[in-house]
């Protein structure tokens, strides 16, 4: 946690802020995980009930892959994520697989355990102003604005891929070769491959990606977009006719399901899910969002793909139909409010 040195003095901002206050709750969310020993400090010292918020998991399924490879560190901090499990009043998780893990090895805190899913809000930046991040407005009413309608290519228009933000500066292990070692076969056994994909990556690349891309950069079945801003970042998004997400391969369930993947689905195009076990594969599958392969298995990232194109040619993309308002975040921010409540009336 390299935000681990700022906690001597937010606690001590922090308890005096207490002192000072009529604060009722202690609200802590992670990552960093420090937020959550801050939690701990806070409720200790005060005695006021503390609702802990994982986003993503500590020590199972870590956000720092170093984690696993080092004992005596893990050791230390499977002891404070046990210490959180026993005092915080509330935990919630970002996913099912989470907080099953967390049922199973704290087994006490399952009684405590709420699960609260990340989202979108349908009034997003793209749509403001330039230069407004946030309109007070937005969001004022519970229903989504309909889709809007996916325009297929032209004939001869190859079918845009889009994805959108980096691989691996974002994750070490995540990366977009085995999806561009795919299309690399693909296109050595058939050319024509060439003006049926076009695939833009929107997002800064490492120098290594941006290496293994520039073949098909050359043949023009890649665009390297760079970087940009978030708004014009959604608006690739809404363009696009099949959005892809990459995660990065794990040996167990993945516990996490980005941020990303709920952007995708409000947009309601096809999604290509490059991902092994877990919330991301069962959430597309589940909600019929679209084509999942393993991220590392450049045979299955190709049969997919090549699958896309069949579905394509035949009118058959799938289309996500299922009920996404429970993924609004107006309505997520109604759960914790209820997550709130529950503490407060127990205290």
């Amino acid at each position: 946690d390299g935000q681990v040195t700022w906690l001597p003095t937010a606690a001590m901002a922090a308890l005096r802020h207490l002192q000072q206050s009529d604060t009722q709750l202690i609200f802590s969310t992670s990552p960093p995980p420090s937020s959550l020993l801050l939690g701990r400090f806070l409720r200790r010292q005060t005695g006021l009930p503390w609702v802990a918020d994982l986003r993503d998991a500590w020590t199972f399924d870590p956000l720092d892959p170093a984690l696993l490879r080092q004992p005596f560190r893990r050791a230390v901090e499977e002891r404070m994520e046990a210490a959180v499990m026993a005092d915080a009043d509330l935990i919630i998780t970002a996913t099912h697989t989470a907080a099953d893990d967390l049922r199973r090895r704290y087994p006490a805190a399952g009684r405590r355990l709420r699960v609260i899913t990340n989202g979108f809000d349908p009034m997003d930046a793209a749509r403001l102003p330039e230069g407004r991040l946030f309109d007070d407005d937005a969001g004022a009413s519970d229903e989504m604005p309909p889709p809007e309608p996916m325009q297929m290519p032209a004939t001869g228009e190859p079918l845009r891929l889009v994805h959108t933000g980096s691989f691996s500066y974002s994750h070490p292990l995540r990366s977009p070769v085995p999806l561009l070692t795919a299309l690399k076969h693909m296109l050595a056994d058939d050319e024509r491959w060439a003006s049926r994909f076009r695939l833009q990556l929107v997002g800064d690349l490492a120098p290594d990606e941006a290496e293994a891309a520039a073949p098909l950069v050359a043949a023009q079945m890649v665009e390297l977009v760079g970087s940009v801003d978030r708004a014009t970042a959604l608006d690739y998004q809404r363009r696009s006719h099949l959005l892809v997400l990459v995660d990065h391969p794990r040996p167990w369930p993945a516990s996490n399901a980005p941020g990303k993947l709920f952007e995708y689905l409000s947009t309601r195009r096809p999604i290509l899910a490059l991902c092994g076990a877990g919330e991301v594969r069962r959430m597309v599958n589940e909600l019929g969002a679209g084509f999942c392969a393993p991220p590392s298995d450049v045979n299955g990232i190709r049969a997919a793909l090549v699958e896309v194109w069949s579905r394509y040619r035949t009118g058959a993309l799938p289309v996500c139909e299922a009920d996404l308002q429970c993924f609004h975040r107006r309505n997520l921010t109604r759960q914790l409010a209820a997550c709130f409540d529950e503490v407060l009336e127990a205290a």
